[in-house]
């Protein structure tokens, strides 16, 4: 399995283009930025970058190139094949295969994710899980670094933030297994490069979890998940990102 090491030092794939599903305004909101690694098991990691304020996805692809990142601008992305895979705003982050990459339950009577928090005391990831709990389905639970994870059944997600430089906010990395159906695992990097109040260091935390719970960006600013930070972008997912998931769960 990749790991977010491995990435950093790996010939990647990096896409630029319609997200699966997706029939948004015109713009830099229609594209997303993903890098995507095919594992010798026939497993997938993928990461999704959130671009900092200002930056477009065509400067950030241009400034992962020049970090050793093979980059690769394409009109739709890979999974864009596969039915519409949305509800109002909200749209899944697809794989080729299937709309919506799940969770297995592994035992329970839904699946667990628990956030480990390993991020500053600037990101209040905590606020942001709590809120992502209340969606039916899925249980999204807050564990700070000193706690660690659980274990099964529930699905151990690391949260970190650091300085990682200009381009991007938050990025969210997932591995999916060799089917393209289930993941094995995922990881959350913020960026503490820029600055920002509560609220947006929120919203981006909200993003972030999004995209691990199986979402793609929304078209509208009342959610977290869109495309970028962006003034009055909320710090909370909309309802059409809760039903979408409640579809699947």
């Amino acid at each position: 399995m990749a790991t977010l090491a491995t990435l950093a030092s790996a010939a990647l794939m990096l896409v630029i283009g319609l997200a699966p599903g997706q029939a948004m305004a015109s713009g830099s909101a229609d594209q997303t930025v993903v890098t995507r690694v095919t594992n010798p098991d026939g497993s997938v990691t993928e990461t999704i970058y959130t671009p900092a304020p200002g930056v477009t996805p065509t400067q950030l692809a241009a400034l992962l190139k020049g970090r050793g990142v093979v980059a690769k601008v394409e009109k739709e992305a890979a999974a864009a094949a596969v039915a519409p895979c949305g509800y109002g705003t909200a749209n899944a982050w697809a794989s080729d295969t299937t709309c919506f990459v799940r969770w297995a339950y592994a035992g329970a009577v839904r699946p667990v994710i628990d956030f480990v928090d390993y991020s500053g005391a600037s990101w209040p990831v905590g606020r942001a899980v709590t809120r992502w709990n209340q969606v039916s389905g899925i249980d999204s639970i807050y564990r700070p670094s000193s706690s660690g994870c659980d274990g099964t059944p529930a699905h151990c997600v690391t949260v970190r933030s650091g300085n990682y430089g200009a381009g991007w906010l938050g990025q969210t990395t997932r591995t999916y297994n060799a089917a393209h159906t289930y993941y094995a695992s995922a990881a959350v990097q913020l960026n503490d490069y820029y600055s920002g109040t509560e609220t947006e260091k929120w919203s981006t935390a909200c993003h972030e979890l999004g995209h691990v719970l199986g979402l793609d960006h929304n078209d509208s600013t009342g959610s977290c998940l869109y495309w970028q930070r962006v003034s009055g972008r909320s710090k909370y997912p909309n309802a059409d990102d809760e039903s979408l998931l409640e579809l699947y769960y």
